[in-house]
């Protein structure tokens, strides 16, 4: 079991965060938060026909409950998803928390911070080994903090998340800032992996209890393991935060943004036109999706799995 702390013992919390690269905060998450989600993800699994963005595919996939009634694909942005309003506020009271908020300003010395990105697993798809830093980052370098958020008790068969201790102090593989993320993405996934062999990395299980969150560096290697035991679930959320002032890193666009329910957590904001523009590429997703030939290839492909196939 990794080391894990308190949300008081702020000075340690820092303190293993810049030394490992990641901490472990148990207590975070209340119990009563996680049962007010739980009731609107039953919800959820009941609709028919939806479709969403997935983060593991990168690309619409539709809402599908697999033998052991769990979601099949991750999803991405839970707490934009479009006609889930209560799905979309339980899940924005969890990662938009003031406790959470409290540890990321020991963390990042800035009172407010920006989610950028969040994703929701119902069961664990193997994420590929990768640093944020290649995806999402802020500008200068090295400053956006990401969390992973335990709604379960984390089972070693489950799929937990890995981490690879101190790898934020060592080699930082970075993206040709002209070439698209997509683009570069396969090449990417193997000179990580090159690394890890090559450094004789080791990466750690995150078994994470109920209610803990994971913080982490965006230079640290981490991802994944796979499901090995389909009757465990891996209930968890992930988020990234941009602390207050910094830039988005190869982002030229100007993101809005405004306070969600905690002031200190800020959203981005969407006018009406933005919404109703949403709302016409949700159509427009039914289309590609009915569409979309089986055999397609995904361009951007997280799930571990599928490289081992090829």
């Amino acid at each position: 079991m990794s080391t894990s702390f308190l949300p008081d013992q702020i000075q340690d919390i820092k303190n293993y965060y810049e030394e490992y690269g990641y901490v472990v905060v148990r207590n975070v998450i209340s119990q009563s938060q996680i049962a007010t989600f739980y009731k609107n993800y039953e919800t959820l699994k009941t609709s028919k026909n939806y479709y969403f963005w997935s983060q593991a595919t990168n690309r619409t996939e539709k809402l599908e409950i697999n033998e052991q009634g769990f979601i099949e694909h991750s999803i991405l942005q839970p707490i934009d998803l479009i006609f889930q309003q209560k799905f979309r506020e339980c899940s924005l009271n969890i990662v938009a928390s003031h406790e959470v908020s409290k540890l990321l300003t020991a963390l990042t010395d800035r009172q407010k911070h920006i989610i950028w990105q969040t994703m929701f697993f119902d069961k664990s798809t193997g994420t590929v080994a990768h640093q944020d830093h290649y995806y999402l980052d802020s500008d200068p370098p090295g400053n956006l903090v990401a969390c992973w958020f335990a709604l379960e008790n984390i089972h070693q068969e489950a799929g937990p998340f890995f981490v690879v201790p101190k790898s934020h102090k060592r080699a930082l593989i970075a993206r040709d800032p002209n070439n698209t993320t997509a683009g570069g993405h396969k090449e990417y996934v193997s000179k990580i992996q090159n690394l890890i062999e090559e450094e004789n990395y080791t990466p750690q299980p995150m078994l994470l209890d109920k209610g803990s969150v994971l913080f982490w560096h965006p230079f640290l290697i981490h991802g994944a393991f796979p499901n090995v035991n389909a009757q465990y679930s891996r209930k968890s959320f992930t988020a990234h935060y941009l602390p207050d002032g910094y830039g988005r890193l190869n982002v030229s666009t100007t993101v809005r943004s405004r306070a969600s329910f905690n002031p200190n957590i800020l959203v981005s904001h969407k006018s009406i036109f933005e919404r109703m523009k949403i709302s016409l590429r949700y159509m427009r997703s039914l289309v590609m999706y009915s569409l979309r030939s089986k055999n397609e290839l995904v361009k951007m492909e997280m799930r571990s799995e599928q490289y081992q196939k090829s």
